[in-house]
């Protein structure tokens, strides 16, 4: 069955009828085949799962008018892994001059 994720960050992505998945003490797990998990996503790095056919479908079909979309996606996701970074960077940082 079909499925959004929306991560805790706010980032959505949107899966298909090819990814099983299934949440096991607030654990997501998901993988190609039942039980096979290949990914497993901790509950501090999820925050919705929404589950649907025609509502995820017609989402699909208007992300396909022009490939562009996915591009502009790819690139705002590296710079927001930038920006976390940095702000790792300043908060060791701040422990340092803590101590």
């Amino acid at each position: 069955m079909t499925f959004k994720l929306t991560y805790s960050d706010g980032q959505e992505t949107d899966y298909d009828d090819d990814t099983a998945w299934e949440v096991d003490d607030g654990v997501l797990k998901m993988g190609r085949k039942e039980g096979d998990w290949t990914v497993l996503v901790s509950p501090s790095h999820w925050a919705v799962i929404e589950v649907g056919g025609a509502s995820l479908h017609k989402d699909d079909e208007d992300d396909e008018d022009d490939g562009d979309d996915d591009e502009e996606a790819a690139g705002d996701q590296g710079s927001d892994d930038e920006a976390k970074n940095e702000d790792k960077k300043d908060d060791k940082k701040d422990d340092k001059s803590d101590d």
